[in-house]
Order: C-alpha cells, then sequence, then structure tokens
C-alpha cells in the first residue's frame, strides 16, 4: 500500500495546500514551490502526530541508518532522519511532500538549533550522516521538532483569533484621537524613526520607535506613562491584518517597527489609518 503511494506521489506535480480550522474559520494556506529551500507552509495538527510517529519508528540506536541517500525503500528496518519522517507521513496521512510542513521545520531545527551555520547541502541526510551526531543528538531532535510545530500551531491559532475578531467595543475618546495625533507628529519624519527599538523607553530619545512614541504621545497628552487604550489597539489590530511578516510578530509594536521590509510610508499609512478608524468609532468621521 505504501509503496503505490510513494509511486503515486513521485508522479505527481502538485501543490501542497494545508488547512487548518479555528472554530468555524478556515485558513488555506497553498504550499511554497517545492524549489524553496526556505520555503514555510503552515503546519497542522498532523505534523504532530508526524513527528511522534517518527520518534515512535527511531527508538533506539540499532533503529538508525547512519548512512541515508534520501531513499527510503517500503521495506527497510533501518532509519534515517528523512526516512523516519517520510514514512510516519505515510503512516499518518497516506502521503508525503519533500517540502512538506514537518519536513521544512526539520531543516528549521538543523539550522537554527542543532546545527547553526552548518554547510549542509541537504540538511536531513548530512545532519543524520555526519560522524558528530549521536542519537542523544536524535532525541533531542525531535523534542526540538514538536515544540516548534506547537509552537507554530499556537500562533497560528492566535493569528486567526485576531483577524477573525469582531471589532474593538472599547470607548474611543477624543484623548485617545490626541495620543494618536501625537504619535504621528513625533514620528512625522524618517530622521526621528528608530528602526531598532524596543520597549525600554528613553525619556531624553529624540528618535522613537512605535512603541515608544505611543508611551511619549501618552506623557505629554495625559501626563502619565502606561497608555493602552484603543488608540494603541488599533494599531496592533491593523498590524495583525495588513503586515506581511505579522505572524511572527511577538511583540506587535517593537517588530513591525524593526522589521526591515516596513518603510516609512507604511508607517506613516498604518497610523493614518487608525486615526480615521478611531474617528469612525467614535462616530465623528475622519477630517
Amino acid at each position: 500500500m505504501r509503496a503505490n503511494l510513494k509511486l503515486s506521489a513521485g508522479l505527481q506535480i502538485c501543490v501542497a495546500v494545508l488547512v487548518f480550522v479555528v472554530g468555524a474559520t478556515k485558513l488555506a494556506t497553498a504550499a511554497q514551490s517545492s524549489d524553496d529551500s526556505q520555503a514555510r507552509p503552515p503546519v497542522s495538527k498532523s505534523d504532530v502526530q508526524i513527528v511522534q510517529k517518527a520518534r515512535q519508528i527511531l527508538t533506539s540506536p540499532e533503529k538508525w541508518n547512519r548512512a541515508d541517500n534520501r531513499t527510503c525503500p517500503a521495506t527497510e528496518t533501518k532509519f534515517s532522519l528523512y526516512c523516519a519522517l517520510e514514512e510516519a507521513a505515510y503512516e499518518v496521512t497516506q502521503d508525503f511532500a519533500h517540502r512538506g510542513a514537518a519536513m521544512q521545520e526539520a531543516r528549521f531545527v538543523i539550522d537554527e538549533d542543532l546545527a547553526p551555520h552548518n554547510h549542509y547541502d541537504h540538511r536531513l541526510k548530512d545532519y543524520n550522516n555526519d560522524p558528530r551526531t549521536t542519537f542523544a543528538d536524535v532525541q533531542r531532535f525531535f523534542d526540538l521538532l514538536q515544540g516548534r510545530i506547537e509552537g507554530r500551531l499556537a500562533e497560528q491559532a492566535e493569528i486567526v483569533q485576531l483577524v477573525t475578531a469582531k471589532p474593538a467595543t472599547a470607548t474611543v475618546t477624543q484623548t485617545d484621537i490626541k495620543i494618536l495625533k501625537k504619535v504621528q507628529e513625533i514620528m512625522d519624519s524618517p530622521a526621528k524613526w528608530n528602526r531598532a527599538s524596543t520597549q525600554d523607553c528613553n525619556p531624553a530619545a529624540k528618535t522613537f520607535g512605535l512603541y515608544c512614541a505611543f508611551e511619549a504621545a501618552s506623557i505629554a497628552v495625559t501626563g502619565k506613562s502606561g497608555y493602552d487604550g484603543p488608540a494603541m489597539s488599533e494599531v496592533r489590530q491593523l498590524i495583525t491584518r495588513t503586515a506581511p511578516n505579522a505572524t511572527h510578530y511577538s511583540a506587535r509594536l517593537v517588530d513591525y517597527n524593526n522589521d526591515p521590509t516596513i518603510t516609512f510610508q507604511d508607517l506613516q499609512k498604518l497610523l493614518r489609518t487608525a486615526e480615521i478608524n478611531l474617528k469612525k468609532r467614535m462616530g465623528t468621521g475622519p477630517n
């Protein structure tokens, strides 16, 4: 059965589509080209199951193939990392994709955690065959891989929740509008924009990241720090909906601000749109 599946998969030229569901909402994302070594398709619960199954397949040094060639016969009894994941994928999903989510996350574990700055041509194969790799490393590989996929699942669920959430209902006041206008005034030129900001805000700073601009604006308008009202929430929600790299942000204001793909024009548009939205919520409309 598995041999037939592998033959069929090998004859197909397709784009894999992974779908995950939160509540009644579906996000379907086409996987990147099979030639893209940095492809990062969305993960699913099946990917966690694939990793767990691969760990069960490769339970001892005696079952480990130290001479991987990325060819995985259906009758094999010893498995490399690549072949354990391939076998697990067939068992869990009845299919296998060379650039599937579990396989790609496995490669990133090697690149970013286990062998950074490596010069491997084929990450899974070469790490598996590297004489420095121990069976303890193999077990750690599966631990890190499962944790990485579970972390991405949580991120995806959070993004879906944010994108599909009902519009904010907190009451917008003139103070919120004034704070947002002050942020725009503080960041009215590229020369005032700190592209490497944090959430540690220096009161004497001459340049500002987005988070610290809100902090400075709050102090200027209200005399108080620590503002986290509708203006800031609106900007965060806009970042989630519009920023191309939002799924990778952990602190939206800081990460959006520091994202090298974001331009000053993007920043200004974000703040103007947030002001328009706040005025609509107040019922005053844009000026």
